[in-house]
């Protein structure tokens, strides 16, 4: 079936033209803030962070801009208010951030008063940048309740993750996604150019308004902005669209793919807590096409989402992208496909015939080759 058909994307000839912004984020993170079962030997996981400049051409030569996705604000001190700051400080061990977006886009030549709106995917630390260096004719568009939550900013809302100089003087749209009836692969979604070219889509679960986004490259690829649907690749694959491969061959890690079985949670699924068992749960016991972590949480229940079951929902969703070839998923900090990319002042609309899903598709498992060497697993029959 075509992406049109299985995914339920509307027909449509027009396109934007898409580059990825590498916006300078390096970081090192515990595995079990944000995915678990731990899996012993992978305890920790690199993240960068992308954001997006999306430019739409009319037939009448009019060009528009936006921005989806301002990554973290180099100065964390001063970029933050106070209890944010501290909270950075207690999870982040090794958080570099160089540039700002903005300084990304002027560095390749890019007018920040050609940029119509930034988007923030939603309002976490590591995507809400600083808008405030944008002209306040820029807009700042947001996804459903983040106005209602964190509006003017802080210190007036002390709940808010920005300073209220963020949106200060600037018009903020928060989208609303309950008029429409359009779903695209089970996902509301808000036709932004109003001719099939690019989508918001609804992706709740993770945080207050969490957006996704559909970028149509040509009459018949899309580029999937997955936001923090996930978090690593391992949420994500394998599924049923895409088993695990009987033979894994990467740049450093060559094996039978069965060799994986030894390490995923379902070969153990006893020693884990009940609230992973049910969540990994496959009514075949199919590890090959089982992820090998879900959205991790805590005995009480506590995790980084704000409804981890809406959440899990929408991985299933993004999985449905995943499976197809003429979809490009691309998570906020999916590391393991960072050499395969292309980045600003490049496009990424050629995306498929270079190749750039099928490079990347298992690059994550390189990841878990330290929990392979610790459970001897490589080299023996499973």
């Amino acid at each position: 079936m075509t992406s049109q058909s299985s995914l339920n994307i509307p027909a449509s000839g027009s396109t934007v033209r898409i580059s990825i912004i590498d916006t300078s984020l390096d970081a090192y993170l515990p595995t079990s803030h944000f995915f678990g079962p731990t899996i012993k030997g992978f305890e920790d996981f690199h993240a960068v962070a992308y954001g997006f400049l999306v430019t739409h051409i009319d037939k009448d030569g009019k060009e528009r801009r936006i921005v989806f996705d301002l990554g973290t604000p180099k100065d964390l001190e001063n970029d933050f208010p106070p209890p944010i700051f501290e909270t950075i400080k207690a999870m982040f061990d090794r958080l570099k951030v160089e540039k700002y977006v903005s300084e990304i886009l002027t560095e390749h030549g890019i007018s920040l008063d050609s940029i119509e709106s930034v988007v923030w995917s939603h309002a976490h630390l590591d995507h809400v940048g600083r808008p405030s260096l944008f002209p306040k004719s820029t807009s700042l568009i947001v996804g459903p309740g983040v106005k209602e939550a964190y509006y003017p900013g802080y210190p007036a809302n002390s709940e808010a993750p920005v300073l209220s100089r963020e949106f200060e003087g600037r018009e903020v749209t928060e989208l609303d996604f309950s008029p429409t009836d359009l779903e695209i692969g089970g996902l509301k979604a808000i036709d932004y150019f109003g001719d099939g070219s690019f989508y918001f889509l609804s992706a709740p679960g993770h945080a207050i308004g969490h957006l996704n986004a559909l970028a149509r490259t040509t009459e018949g690829t899309f580029i999937y902005m997955g936001a923090d649907s996930f978090h690593h690749s391992s949420m994500l694959r394998p599924h049923a669209g895409f088993r695990l491969p009987t033979d894994v061959r990467l740049p450093s890690l060559c094996c039978a793919g069965e060799a994986f079985n030894a390490i995923h949670p379902l070969s153990n699924l006893d020693e884990h807590p009940e609230y992973y068992q049910s969540a990994l749960q496959h009514p075949s016991n199919d590890k090959n096409e089982t992820p090998f972590h879900t959205i991790s949480q805590t005995p009480e229940g506590q995790s980084l989402a704000v409804d981890i079951q809406t959440a899990r929902n929408v991985i299933g969703a993004v999985q449905k992208f995943d499976a197809d070839e003429n979809v490009l998923v691309i998570a906020a900090h999916d590391t393991s496909i960072y050499d395969v990319l292309e980045y600003l002042p490049k496009e990424a609309n050629d995306w498929k015939d270079k190749g750039w899903k099928e490079e990347g598709r298992w690059l994550f498992l390189q990841d878990l080759k330290p929990a392979l060497d610790l459970s001897g697993a490589l080299g023996k029959p499973q």
